[in-house]
């Protein structure tokens, strides 16, 4: 079976290609007559991530759109050039491109702190964001934690596995996914890409460390250190330019969603409470739901409880 083959409920939905901010970029889009939303994936998602959100926000009557971020998926994997400012020039290519003004932003992990940097800068130009369980500030004892919450993430980049199924098993049997269903086996046969070997993920190891690096981090702790001693100042300002954001600056109305439950250790929340509550605080129009499941269950479980609060808010804005 080929792992890429899309399947979806919507005849009309189309997957291309364009060129923006010198990158190719894999599109997904289900072409609804309302309101656009666009889909952020996280850290090493692609744009099939939100595809079951997507397609119930598309048979609601939204035009949506979901795209692999640069080194991910069919997108282009340049060996540098990562980085929130190089993801919010994709982001406003596409805009660009299909001619997309005030769009909706629904985002997961990663993908939430690209819709804040943008809802940040660009505060006139969002109808509204939905913020699945990322985006707030940590301490650096909570970035260590996240840090080994991800190394489940670090573990399946640039292995070979002979088969399909031998990388279903492993992610089938990690607690990071609580349910396996039918959804998530086919997004992570998705996440496989054909070698003369076998398969692989999608996302190359590098990327993850050059994403990682400009949040002034790494994939190893050890590595952080020799960051800073090579170059302090760039190490410094990174972590300072990704411990403060100006959250008072946000216009759009913003639905939060946090994940309550645990990972894979106790307290790795990847949205903790208080930062969950500093965001309500601080963004002016905000509005918040916790979801009884975890980091993972958010995104790809079926919860009547998460689409009726996303429902409702759609409809309200």
């Amino acid at each position: 079976m080929n792992p890429a083959t899309p399947k979806t409920k919507n005849s009309k939905y189309k997957e291309e290609f364009i060129t923006t901010n010198g990158v190719k970029i894999h599109v997904g889009i289900w072409p609804g007559k309302g309101k656009t939303i666009i889909c952020l994936h996280g850290l090493s998602g692609n744009l099939y991530s939100m595809r079951p959100l997507a397609e119930r926000l598309y048979s609601k009557g939204y035009k949506v759109i979901s795209y692999d971020l640069r080194g991910r998926g069919k997108s282009d994997k340049p060996q540098s050039g990562y980085g929130f400012q190089n993801h919010l020039a994709d982001l406003k290519g596409i805009l660009k491109h299909y001619k997309i003004k005030n769009p909706i932003f629904f985002a997961h992990s990663f993908g939430c702190m690209i819709a804040l940097r943008f809802a940040i800068l660009y505060p006139n130009d969002l109808k509204a964001m939905i913020l699945m369980d990322g985006g707030g500030l940590l301490s650096l004892s909570k970035r260590l934690q996240v840090l080994k919450v991800l190394q489940q993430s670090f573990e399946r980049l640039d292995v070979i596995y002979s088969n399909i199924s031998e990388y279903l098993n492993l992610v089938k049997n990690s607690p990071l996914v609580p349910t396996w269903t039918n959804e998530i086996e086919e997004y992570f046969r998705r996440e496989l890409e054909k070698t003369n070997n076998g398969y692989v993920c999608h996302m190359p190891k590098f990327v993850m460390e050059e994403e990682l690096k400009e949040m002034g981090g790494s994939m190893h702790k050890k590595n952080i250190l020799k960051y800073l001693l090579k170059n302090p100042k760039r190490v410094v300002s990174k972590m300072i330019e990704n411990k403060k954001l100006e959250f008072e600056k946000i216009q759009s109305p913003t639905l939060i969603l946090r994940a309550t439950e645990m990972n894979l250790f106790p307290k790795d929340d990847l949205l903790p409470k208080t930062s969950f509550l500093s965001m309500l605080k601080r963004i002016p129009f905000a509005k918040g739901e916790e979801i009884k499941t975890n980091h993972y269950g958010i995104l790809f479980e079926k919860s009547i409880e998460r689409d009726k609060v996303i429902e409702k808010f759609l409809k309200e804005i």
